[in-house]
């Protein structure tokens, strides 16, 4: 199968089959019917829909017939995420669950999904709109750790927050500027660990959301971590207490 379908009708018949859609874009300028129905199609399925200017679907479809959009083919098998959450708790009595906001760099969802798989975590949740796609260098960046976890996919953080809330599970986010040391939240019950981008971390309604808010102290030059390092050392404090529980946090 080829990584990449171009057409509105493959588009539309791809999205409605069980093939799994990275991400589509469309040209700008495009209206009308098919508009309306590619959206709520790829909001119903969680699939990021990027709008671009013609030359860039030229420069994707390599000048075939594009039709004003291309969709491209995922090597992951999304699971959907309450489905991920009640194998989680299958698994586990304490789930630990990770989710990605606004990480641009699709490498380092690779790296994060090796260290979740590593410290044992149950899945991934990544939301909001990914620039890039993953791929199969992704998958490989991951030394296919992406193809061993359970990987979702969420449109709305808020919504997303509010949902791991009534299924009992502890949301914690990390911040750039304020929030306790890792060593002091509580990630032995059930629990959730949202990470933002470096660059811009999350936003502000999200931290007035969550159960607890995360900084990790640090005393050098930057004022922020990688986010796939800042990902391996809270799994490594979360393993941490659950292997050896703390008397109290």
């Amino acid at each position: 199968m080829p990584d990449i379908i171009y057409g509105r009708n493959a588009v539309l018949e791809a999205l409605a089959s069980d093939i799994q859609v990275e991400k589509v874009m469309v040209q700008n300028s495009v209206r009308g019917e098919f508009e309306v129905q590619l959206r709520h199609s790829c909001t119903e399925l969680n699939v990021p829909l990027a709008r671009v200017p013609e030359v860039k679907l030229n420069e994707v479809a390599k000048d075939r017939a594009h039709q004003g959009v291309v969709a491209f083919i995922s090597p992951l098998t999304y699971v959907d995420f309450h489905v991920m959450v009640e194998r989680a708790f299958r698994t586990s009595k304490q789930p630990l669950i990770l989710v990605t906001e606004g990480i641009t760099d699709v490498r380092n969802i690779g790296a994060i999904a090796r260290s979740a798989c590593y410290f044992g975590a149950h899945g991934l949740v990544l939301a909001g709109n990914i620039s890039g796609r993953i791929h199969e260098d992704t998958v490989k960046a991951s030394a296919g750790a992406l193809l061993k976890l359970p990987v979702s996919r969420a449109a709305s953080i808020l919504h997303l927050v509010s949902d791991l809330q009534s299924l009992g599970i502890r949301v914690v986010a990390t911040s750039l500027q304020k929030g306790v040391a890792p060593h002091l939240v509580n990630l032995m019950e059930p629990v959730a660990i949202i990470l933002g981008s470096e660059e811009k971390g999350l936003h502000p309604k999200v931290l007035d959301l969550v159960d607890d808010t995360i900084c990790i102290p640090g005393g050098g030059q930057f004022d922020s971590l990688n986010v796939s390092v800042a990902t391996g050392i809270l799994l490594y404090e979360a393993n941490r207490q659950r292997t050896n529980p703390p008397a109290s946090i």
